[in-house]
């Protein structure tokens, strides 16, 4: 049997058992001259088979590409890297699940789908621009009525902006000294491309890595960074020296450019101007005193004085509002050129040298450091493959950011994330911070309440941190217990420990909004137990760093697996958009290529009953596919009435009664566990967003009351109702064609034209609806999202001029008055402020599904009934000579175009389970296998559609899971960056 291993020889023989007579000699006598593999013939591109094999006949090459296909789904899976036999076996209890042991992913077979879902993309790219030009030029304008060809240019033009490649964006959040940058480097088989320091955090801004293919001699590194603008800067720049400057005393009104101790709650800002500045921000303004010896007095500089010296300094901030470009070769020369834009280093200022003399004979460093006035860095290499399936890391800081303006760029990337990572220290994670409370309690509600929390995976990291006599005694262990049997113990124990907590963390949301119908068991949460530091060292990433001390393999270090877990998960996704969208190119084309086909002339009397009959067919399906939209949109109505609405009012009137209660647990000392003076400042200088978010708190009881709630109507229910609706028009849709064909019989309309326009076009109109039913979804989803978010901006609204008037606040005993002044202000519009916004919630949550009722009828019975009018008119129309003239023109050229369609949606392995030809038996037609529009063919690939594992109606914004399906069903081709037709020989 043939396999990736078997020898030049061995792929000789198979060649020439299964090859015509033909071909086989000279094929074998080929496959030895150039010493082909197993693994080099199942990577044989299609198209290089005749000047490598001798195979010029399109037929015979096509069905040897189905042979080997057919060859390599049979092949012997490669064998798993398996366990030490040092490694206990693991009780079945205790089994992790699939996304823990993901089996490999050969790069050639990665590399294969990826190439023929570009080149696919391409030919539909280039078929629907070919398209675009014949069925709009003037001189075949005739080919059919104006209303049917603007409505074919108009499909047109959605599938032109429908023909790219989909990525994966997975967000990685974590909370300080997690290891997310070293987890990432490990994954981009890098040593240290983002900053890492054991001591800080040190990522200061969000960084989003992407593969990119460049030739080999472009550089192997690219980046940009994308700079705040001046007003952000600006806006950041007035809070700070805020935060910095005195509001009582002799020194009223003056701001402190003292270095700060690292526990003041002003450090932070303290740390970014000088980062910026340097000593320009330092310097204090000469009086016209003296000293009793006769030396000058200096003192601080006034806010107005200090802003104006600061705008004048212009050695960083001259890059406000651009992107820089950086590119390099080499690893170690990319990180030093990115270094100060990403690395919130301890050492925040780094003298050229070049500065001058101050007048005290110190030098006056100017230099500064560009990572405080950085909003996010995009990092590019071709060189980490974990990357290329189209996933898309985001390395982020972290939410409630001193920066708000990077604060904002991290919530939007986390609210239009495919996946989140959460990452932790494997010991903080079964400690004291469990997955059931990781990133506080109101992160888990949104993430719920957006239909994200089945996109959320777990990584704990460094699992070879582990002291041997700890661990025997915490998970009672044998004493004999090796320092590996202890940490791939504690590995099992974390990850059915995080597990049952994330479980207990829905169920507790469950109860706070006292929802006893809420399934927790619907939502899994995949668990990584990986150690980044130990897999660099057995990589060789890490020479100087020792041997690795748990750890035997890189296997064992779970990297590879987050590795293959990534890739599949990506590809998986990607392949089912790409095939989508390909078929969509496939079935458009077929349909025009069915359209001109029809050249049968039928009289004027009977033509108008063709029209009358089809009106009249089709008045009766817009009655039913109304009704059904209606009844769908009533559900969506009953369920934000009747569940979200009152939830939300009771959550309101739950936070008028504890507003006040929350805003006083900030107000008393800080022995108490109240906020520093100065963090309660700083919070209301900033509309009560800071180092703790006063509007959150407050509105937090309303999520309480009504999260669970809000996902089944907004998320769960509403994609239930809308797959119930899609199918529910997928049989009325079915059942029209023959209502129609047994009414136009009984106008003695042709039945062999009549019958000419039916099969291929309904996959154009289940294309619709399946796009129409997915648009409705994305739609909802997004402003559902928005729709959450809503709460906090409408209750900070109420809020500021309590703000404002707290913040006023100055002079001696002026941390107190501050407090009263806020509280009393939450006092007084608590009331109010909740009822103003759960009422605006509900009013936009009514005109959304009032919206979506509308949109119901729009997308779907409007939209399926027009390209239904579209493939019928040809019933109607009159086809003068200049129309068949025009049809007979284009007929061949669409033909040719339908073949690329085809074969782009074959090369993607759509033609599964379809019965095929061995080469071996005999028939060599080029064109027997090029175009198959029958019946059979069609229905076999709705039921395909119907039962695909994937929900391919929400695929574009579906959760990144797992997949277990072998990738072998692929083949290899390299990917092509202008693709072209390849016409048939």
């Amino acid at each position: 049997m043939l396999t990736a291993a078997s020898s030049p020889e061995e792929c000789a023989a198979w060649l020439h058992a299964n090859l015509p007579e033909a071909y086989a000699a000279h094929a074998s006598a080929a496959a030895r001259a150039n010493a082909l593999t197993g693994a080099a013939l199942f990577a044989l591109r299609e198209d290089s088979m005749g000047g490598l094999l001798g195979i010029h006949t399109f037929g015979a090459r096509r069905k040897l590409t189905l042979l080997l296909k057919q060859t390599a789904d049979k092949a012997p899976a490669p064998p798993t890297v398996t366990e030490s036999a040092q490694c206990p076996a693991q009780p079945a209890e205790e089994a992790a699940p699939e996304a823990d042991t993901i089996a490999p992913l050969p790069a050639d077979e990665c590399d294969q789908q990826m190439g023929d879902e570009c080149m696919s993309l391409g030919d539909a790219q280039w078929v629907v621009s070919r398209l675009n030009t014949l069925l709009d030029s003037e001189q075949t304008c005739a080919w059919a009525g104006s209303e049917v060809r603007a409505a074919r240019l108009s499909e047109l033009t959605k599938l032109r902006a429908a023909c790219e490649l989909p990525s994966v964006s997975i967000v990685v959040v974590g909370n300080t000294g997690a290891g997310k940058s070293t987890l990432l480097n490990a994954l981009l088989q890098e040593t240290n491309i983002l900053p890492t320091n054991g001591m800080r955090a040190c990522t200061a801004s969000l960084v989003e890595l992407r593969h990119e293919s460049t030739t080999a001699d472009a550089p192997l590194y690219r980046g940009e960074v994308e700079f705040l603008s001046v007003a952000e800067w600006e806006k950041e720049l007035a809070d700070m020296i805020d935060d910095l400057t005195t509001h009582d005393g002799s020194n009223a009104g003056r701001v402190s450019v003292a270095e700060v101790q690292p526990e003041h709650p002003s450090y932070a800002s303290w740390c970014r101007l000088y980062a910026v500045y340097g000593d320009v921000f330092k310097q204090r303004e000469r009086t016209s005193e003296t000293t009793a010896d006769g030396k000058a007095l200096y003192r601080n500089p006034t806010v107005a004085a200090l802003t104006e010296k600061l705008k004048r300094t212009r050695h960083i901030t001259r890059e406000l509002g651009t992107t820089k470009s950086v590119t390099a070769h080499e690893a170690s020369t990319f990180r030093k050129l990115l270094e100060a834009f990403m690395d919130s280093k301890s050492d925040l200022v780094t003298c050229n040298g070049k500065c001058p003399i101050g007048p005290f004979g110190k030098v006056q460093c100017r230099c500064g450091t560009y990572w405080p006035i950085v909003k996010q860095v995009r990092l590019y290499s071709r060189r980490w493959d974990i990357l290329k399936t189209g996933a898309v890391l985001v390395d982020a800081p972290g939410v409630h950011d001193d920066n708000s303006a990077r604060d904002g760029v991290v919530r939007t990337k986390l609210k239009e994330a495919d996946a989140i990572w959460i990452v932790s220290n494997i010991v903080r994670a079964v400690n004291d911070k469990t997955a059931k409370d990781l990133l506080g309690e109101q992160f888990r509600r949104q993430m719920l309440m957006d239909g994200q929390y089945n996109s959320l995976t777990f990584i704990a990291t460094q699992s070879d941190v582990i002291e041997r006599s700890e661990a025997i005694r915490s998970l009672r262990l044998p004493p004999s217990s090796t320092l590996r049997e202890c940490a791939e113990k504690r590995n099992r124990y974390t990850r059915r420990r995080l597990r049952e907590d994330f479980r207990a963390g829905l169920q507790e949301l469950a109860r706070d909004a006292g929802d006893a119908s809420f399934k927790e068991s619907a939502f899994e949460l995949p668990v990584f137990t990986v150690s980044s530091v130990e897999f660099q060292k057995l990589s060789g990433l890490r020479p100087r760093d020792g041997a690795a001390r748990v750890w035997d393999s890189v296997e064992q270090t779970m990297i590879p697996q987050l590795v293959r877990y990534v890739q599949r998960a990506a590809l998986s996704r990607r392949k089912v958009i790409t095939l989508r969208r390909c078929e969509a190119v496939r079935d458009f084309t077929r349909d025009v290529n069915k359209l001109l086909q029809q050249e049968g002339k039928v009289p004027a009397a009977t033509r108008a009953a063709a029209k009358e009959v089809y009106e009249l067919q089709a008045k009766a399906l817009r009655e039913v596919l109304t009704v059904a939209t209606d009844a769908a949109g009533g559900k969506v109505a009953e369920s934000f009435d009747s569940t979200v609405a009152p939830q939300l009012k009771a959550g309101a009137d739950a936070a008028s009664e504890q507003a006040l209660k929350i805003m006083q647990q900030w107000g008393v000392s800080v022995t108490q566990g109240g906020l520093h003076w100065a963090t309660y400042k700083a919070s209301c200088r900033r509309d009560g967003v800071w180092r703790v978010n006063m509007n959150e708190a407050l509105v937090e009881p309303i999520f309480k009351a009504v999260s669970t709630h809000w996902e089944k109507a907004f998320v769960s229910g509403l994609h239930k109702i809308l797959a119930e609706l899609e199918e529910q028009v997928k049989t009325e849709l079915n059942a029209f064609q023959p209502k129609l064909l047994a009414a136009l019989d009984g106008v003695d309309y042709p039945r062999a034209v009549a019958s000419g326009l039916q099969g291929a076009q309904f996959d154009g109109v289940f294309a619709i609806l399946r796009t129409a039913v997915a648009n409705l979804k994305h739609a909802a989803s997004k402003q559902q999202r928005d729709l959450s978010r809503s709460l906090e901006p409408l209750v900070q609204q109420h809020m500021i001029p309590g703000y404002q008037k707290a913040n006023a606040e100055s002079g001696t005993g002026s941390h107190r008055r501050r407090v009263e002044l806020l509280e009393s202000h939450a006092r007084r519009e608590a009331k109010q402020m909740f009822k103003d916004a759960a009422g605006e919630v509900v009013k936009q949550m009514t005109s959304m599904r009032e919206g979506m009722g509308a949109r119901l009828r729009l997308e779907v019975v409007d939209a399926s009934l027009q390209l239904l009018r579209t493939t019928y008119t040809p019933l109607w129309d009159e086809m003068g000579e200049n129309c068949l003239a025009a049809r007979r023109l284009l007929q061949p050229k669409v033909a040719e175009l339908l073949l690329g369609a085809e074969r782009a949606v074959r090369r993607l392995g759509s033609d599964r389970g379809a019965p095929s030809n061995s080469v071996a038996d005999g028939a060599e037609d080029p064109g027997d296998e090029l175009i198959d529009t029958t019946e059979i063919h069609q229905q076999a690939k709705r039921q395909r559609q119907l039962e695909e594992t994937i929900d391919l109606s929400a695929v574009e914004g579906a959760p990144l899971q797992p997949v277990t399906a072998s990738a072998s069903q692929v083949r290899i081709k390299p990917e092509v960056t202008s693709p072209k037709m390849v016409k048939e020989e």
